[in-house]
């Protein structure tokens, strides 16, 4: 009898914990945990995902972007990479229209703006600056480039515009401040001001450490360039997603509740404070899901009872109509004494997102060995992460085919680089990791319109 009470209470209740989801004007807001229904008195871990997907959207609506570009013209650039840095400069300006503002910043062994943030109205007189000073010769001041860049992106700081930095660089920082905790105060400065930085590493010499910290710290992209003529498709990837910003500014705050603990979050920065959690967000793009995970522990409970594990408040800036937009979710779970009940409520793709993120950490462990010197083990502990990616990928791909092909998708990320190891030298293959790994632990997606 009380089973069957357990299975009535569950099968009423089990839509109200399987997920909220809500179109919240241009963002889809859903939250759900891995394990909606837990067993009586259990206290073992569990995942809250909450996610973010900016809604499609007409493109020629699109808002003004206020884009610096901050270009690395030391002499290292010489040759072949200057001249695509070039290119890759006047594409952005094709790209944009009189409506957006730009600004170009120049570094060598000093930082020089060659192109004050202005509306770009006159192309050409653009390009000629850009051909006049993209010219290569002098050392590395990173510090001040992005100064300048993140200075500029300011004057003209609006909630109605998409404030973006792209950041190119082939070498290291080599004059003023050069440490990676240095230059990640700069982007947390930018973070704060709703300002995203993109850095691009081009070659095998730069800081890969210094320039993924930059794009993590002011939630922007982070791309390995290990061939110049790739560069433009980069530039055009790159602003795609800025074109389609839907939002900006966007705070979720985590309220749970008295006797649920908050583990860590994975993937995502963010504060805990006792039992609140608070993970900003910089920009969203149309259809594109962002998310973050929650580690918890929920607190116990008895048959047939369901409680309210958090609430989550969400504030962001609707950039289509710059208005500030809030909405608020409840996150409830259920218990019952019946072990069938619980693998029956499990939601695959939240539980797939967390090994995704924990093999990303492990992976972290990798790379440490690597630098140890320790090649064989660190390929040995990549090949294993791939192994449990696999089996999961597996077990689900019949009653869960996208979630398995997800996971199949980091499952080859980790074997190409377990692969690398035997075949790339040890700057490229520093270089290729960070690049895997950020976009792993960005909890970023691209949502296919079926």
């Amino acid at each position: 009898m009380k089973f069957i009470k357990s299975l009535i209470f569950i099968g009423i209740s089990a839509l109200s914990f399987l997920g909220n989801a809500k179109t919240n004007n241009q963002i889809q807001v859903r939250s759900e945990l891995a394990s909606p229904i837990i067993l009586e008195n259990s206290e073992e871990k569990n995942y809250l995902k909450v996610s973010l997907t900016g809604i499609e959207f007409d493109s020629s609506k699109r808002v003004p972007i206020n884009l610096a570009l901050v270009i690395d013209r030391s002499g290292s650039m010489s040759g072949d990479r200057i001249e695509k840095a070039r290119e890759a400069a006047i594409l952005a300006v094709n790209m944009l229209n009189n409506e957006d503002m730009l600004s170009i910043v120049a570094y060598d062994s000093d930082a020089k703006v060659i192109l004050p943030s202005s509306k770009v109205t006159n192309k050409q007189k653009i390009i000629r600056l850009i051909n006049k000073h993209i010219v290569a010769g002098g050392g590395t001041a990173l510090f001040a480039g992005l100064s300048k860049g993140i200075n500029q992106v300011e004057k003209q700081l609006t909630k109605d515009k998409v404030n973006r930095i792209i950041l190119l660089s082939d070498g290291q920082a080599n004059i003023g401040p050069s440490s990676v905790g240095e230059l990640s105060e700069l982007a947390i400065i930018a973070a704060k001001k709703n300002i995203a930085i993109t850095t691009l590493g081009i070659g095998s010499d730069y800081n890969e450490q210094l320039m993924s910290s930059i794009a993590s710290y002011s939630d922007g992209n982070h791309v390995f360039i290990d061939d110049t003529a790739k560069l433009e498709n980069v530039f055009v990837r790159e602003f795609k997603d800025v074109m389609s910003a839907v939002a900006q500014d966007v705070i979720i705050t985590i309220h749970l509740k008295e006797g649920v603990k908050p583990v860590r979050l994975l993937g995502r920065d963010g504060v805990i404070k006792d039992n609140q959690v608070t993970v900003k967000m910089n920009q969203l793009y149309s259809n594109q899901e962002k998310y973050l995970l929650l580690e918890v522990i929920p607190e116990k409970g008895k048959v047939g009872q369901n409680k309210t594990l958090a609430k989550i408040d969400l504030q962001y800036n609707n950039l289509l109509e710059n208005k500030t937009e809030n909405e608020t979710q409840v996150v409830k779970i259920a218990y019952t004494d019946n072990q069938d009940v619980v693998n029956k409520a499990i939601v695959h793709e939240v539980v797939a997102e967390s090994e995704i993120q924990k093999v990303a950490l492990e992976n972290e462990k990798a790379l440490k060995l690597y630098n140890e010197g320790k090649l064989e083990k660190a390929r040995q502990l990549l090949q294993e992460n791939s192994k449990k990616l696999r089996d999961r990928a597996e077990m689900l791909s019949e009653r869960e085919p996208e979630v398995s092909s997800r996971l199949k998708e980091q499952m080859d990320k980790n074997n190409i680089m377990a692969d690398a190891i035997l075949t790339d030298d040890e700057n490229t293959y520093r270089k290729k990791v960070t690049e895997k790994q950020y976009e792993s632990k960005q909890n970023m997606k691209s949502v296919i319109k079926k």
